[in-house]
């Protein structure tokens, strides 16, 4: 390409630099060139002298690539597609066929996307696997910018489904769900996501071997759950035969509700593709290695029950709209509904309740739709054995903003904390009365323990200083009185609050310290976005155990496989003895500690960053408190949708996003002093 042309030469408006004749588009920015055809000149008068016709400029871009056209050594063969990252092309050097892709100029304007592109492919470079069609260039320097990929000659699977169904047995699935998932372990090596991996990136080459195509990796740091979920969602897809097969394994409504089997398909295949599946991601498989293990575990097809169940298409938002019958309004439905709606608001707006069952002799009257404006009042009349004698049985969210640290604020919007309102007398900030330890903390003195050991090693690796720990699991009227209310999975007073986010715990616990005349623990930088927490290990304020307190604590001194027992029903709400419903705390038999709930119930927050090989490669062996960095979150302890075995384990670690709520994941309280 070159900027000196000829005086017939067409050039771009953006860059100015010159167009080949059949140019349709540019090879930098992608724009598309406007074929503008001059207008002729209107006819003038006789009289009139006529004004030369000046030529009209395209609208312009970058040129292309022409077939003939030799680039950085490739020579061109055809022009593929444009996608919005740049244009395509097929073309040959050392007598290798490549797909080389050239980026819009475009593409490379925005920081992020460039790094973003960088990383990918980097990783992309690094790659090489036999069932990952090989980058073997690669260069975001020059101008302009190109990658190339070798050509992977055969079909698609999403091709193969359409066009020869027959052909996409069982067998073979089992065949490409080893062969994608030994991928997919190189490709998260690299920082690759499989997230927006189809059946359109993934060829069948003549050998009936897979091979994923680049375009469908990307730089992203996401769950290997997610990426779990996404694969095993296209395998779905190809083994079901129905006409909605797309609709009815889509991932929008896998994540909504149960993963129905596949009937013509296995019973066990039914299993491993039920559990990458789960709507709850902490019920999936914890990696592709063990995934692995049971595909190649699988019975053979002929050995093995074939699902005969017929597939049930009566979902939301699924059924064949011609096969549903026309309706009219549900009146009765909707009289029911009314009348609920009149009930409830009568209750809550006016003391139709007091006059009914307390006995008031109160005149009816109506209080109000608009709340009342918020108050620092605190009741402390009443003793509650949660937090000590002076913990306030009804505390406004303004009471716990104005305690906060001078400069310190909430993202109010974010974690659901209302603003500082300050004392409508004094325009003071309350100064809370420090209260004493609750009768529900269990003192834990210092000792030593084996960190992420049981029974296969017993030697103790760290020592933790003395500490106190809650009994029980934070219930939601606990949590209600200072928070916004959380979606839990099941909703009571006296059940253990789930589905709260770590980051809103952080806000709980400072919260509650600066309620009862304690040393905060954390501190939040604001700055950065999620904010920075750091945590004083040395403050006598409320927090979240650390994961080496939260096995310690859980241990008790033993090596159980559950939290104070080797029988899972004695200490432990789980699946097959709770219905999948969270329970009041304290139902079971408590551990050596005294500590109800350590395994099952709800799993529960902890202080650590997650590393899948932290506990194998310790570096701090005196309190210690995790990686200093990380994405994801330490989740211990299993919950009610866990089985006996493995995920229920008093060693099992589970991880999670740090600033959303996971349903089934709860906390308990520590305090250092």
């Amino acid at each position: 390409m070159t900027d000196v042309a000829g005086p017939d030469q067409k050039f771009c408006s953006n860059c100015g630099k010159s167009l080949a004749e059949n140019a349709k588009f540019c090879a930098f920015c992608g724009e598309q060139v406007a074929q503008i055809k001059p207008r002729k000149p209107e006819p003038k008068p006789e009289d009139e002298p006529r004004r030369p016709v000046r030529k009209r400029s395209p609208i312009i871009t970058f040129d292309t690539l022409a077939e003939g056209d030799v680039f950085r050594g490739f020579r061109i063969t055809e022009v593929l597609n444009k996608d919005e990252e740049g244009i395509k092309y097929y073309a040959y050097k050392n007598d290798i066929k490549y797909v080389l892709k050239v980026f819009h100029k475009s593409r490379l304007a925005n920081p992020e996307k460039v790094y973003a592109l960088q990383m990918r492919l980097q990783g992309l470079l690094n790659l090489d696997h036999p069932n990952i069609a090989k980058t073997d260039e690669a260069d975001l320097t020059t101008n302009p910018a190109y990658m190339a990929t070798r050509f992977v000659q055969g079909i698609s699977m999403n091709r193969l489904k359409k066009l020869h169904p027959e052909q996409v047995t069982e067998t073979l699935i089992r065949k490409i769900a080893i062969q994608l998932m030994l991928a997919a372990k190189e490709i998260r090596k690299q920082g690759l996501s499989l997230d927006r991996l189809s059946a359109s990136g993934m060829m069948l080459d003549k050998d009936e071997n897979l091979v994923l195509l680049s375009s469908s990796l990307h730089f992203e740091d996401n769950d290997e759950r997610e990426d779990i979920f996404n694969i095993a969602g296209i395998l779905a897809r190809l083994a079901c035969d129905h006409p909605l097969a797309d609709t009815l394994y889509g991932n929008d409504l896998l994540r909504e509700v149960k993963f129905r089997y596949i009937p013509g398909i296995t019973i066990s295949f039914n299993k491993v593709l039920a559990e990458c599946l789960h709507r709850n991601i902490l019920q999936r498989y914890a990696g592709i290695d063990l995934i692995l293990e049971h595909l190649r575990t699988l019975p053979n097809i002929e050995d093995d029950e074939i699902c005969t169940t017929p597939l049930d298409t009566n979902i939301p938002n699924v059924k064949n709209k011609a096969e549903i019958p026309k309706m009219g309004p549900e009146w009765g439905f909707i009289a029911l509904v009314a009348v609920a709606v009149i009930v409830v608001a009568l209750f809550l707006f006016t003391n139709l309740f007091s006059i009914l069952f307390k006995g008031s002799d109160k005149p009816f009257t109506f209080t109000g739709i608009v709340p009342a404006q918020d108050s620092i009042k605190v009741i402390t009349n009443n003793h509650d054995p949660a937090y000590g004698s002076q913990q306030p049985m009804q505390t406004e969210y303004g009471a716990l903003k104005a305690s906060l640290r001078e400069g310190q604020r909430f993202d109010v919007d974010r974690y659901g904390l209302s603003p500082n309102i300050p004392d409508a007398t004094t325009g003071s900030k309350q100064t809370p009365h420090q209260a004493a330890m609750p009768s529900h903390m269990v003192r834990l003195d210092s000792g030593s323990f084996g960190f992420g050991r049981l029974k296969e090693n017993l030697n103790h690796n760290v020592s933790l200083n003395s500490f106190y720990i809650s009994r029980y699991e934070v219930t939601q009227a606990q949590w209600n009185k200072r928070m916004t209310p959380a979606n839990v999975s099941t909703v009571g007073d006296n059940l253990p609050v789930d589905n709260v986010s770590w980051m809103n715990i952080i806000l709980y616990c400072n919260a509650i310290s600066k309620s009862d005349g304690l040393e905060p623990a954390y501190t939040l930088d604001y700055s950065t976005k999620p904010p920075k927490v750091s945590c004083d290990f040395n403050a006598n304020g409320w927090r979240l155990p650390t994961e080496a307190e939260w096995e310690f604590a859980a241990k008790a001194g033993a090596l159980f496989d559950y939290s104070g027992s080797d029988t899972p029903d004695d200490v432990a709400w789980y699946r097959d003895n709770s219905v999948g419903r969270v329970r009041p705390p304290g139902g079971k038999k408590a551990n050596a500690n005294g500590l109800y709930d350590m395994s099952g119930n709800v799993s529960e927050w902890c202080w650590d960053w997650y590393d899948a090989s932290y506990t194998r490669s310790l570096q701090q062996f005196i309190n210690p408190s995790g990686p200093s960095s990380g994405s994801q979150r330490v989740i211990r302890g299993g919950n009610v949708m866990n089985g006996e075995g493995r995920n229920l384990n008093i060693i099992y670690r589970e991880k999670g996003n740090p600033n959303r709520g996971i349903p089934y994941v709860g906390f308990r309280l520590v305090r250092s002093k």
